[in-house]
């Protein structure tokens, strides 16, 4: 497992290069001072909702957790896939005040695909 932090400007989308391939395991926010509670952080793979940290607490500096995507929250994101955006992950912050927040990626580096064996 793998933790990315980073400090993400106010209502701005900031792409990060997955490290390896893996997926997002979890996701906490922390925005920088008052918040509503239509703040939200959006983590997404190609254009692809994979978790949502929505404020919860009023205040800021104080720490949210992410919900997965039911269908999508376990998309694996891979630097060496053919398809460019599958190899970045997508951090967008919206709602609300426009406010900074820090954003810690749980990235689980060790994703596996299974594929049934097939006769030679």
């Amino acid at each position: 497992m793998k933790t990315l932090s980073y400090l993400i400007a106010a209502n701005t989308a900031t792409y990060i290069p997955a490290p390896v391939r893996g997926t997002v395991a979890k996701v906490t926010a922390c925005w920088q001072t008052t918040v509503t509670t239509s703040n939200i952080v959006t983590v997404a793979r190609a254009g692809t909702s994979v978790n949502v940290v929505t404020a919860v607490t009023l205040a800021g500096q104080v720490v949210e957790t992410g919900v997965p995507d039911t269908t999508n929250g376990q998309l694996i994101f891979d630097p060496a896939s053919s398809t460019v955006a599958n190899g970045v992950i997508t951090v967008t912050p919206s709602g609300g005040n426009a406010v900074a927040v820090v954003v810690n990626i749980f990235f689980d580096d060790t994703a596996a695909v299974t594929q049934a064996a097939k006769e030679a």
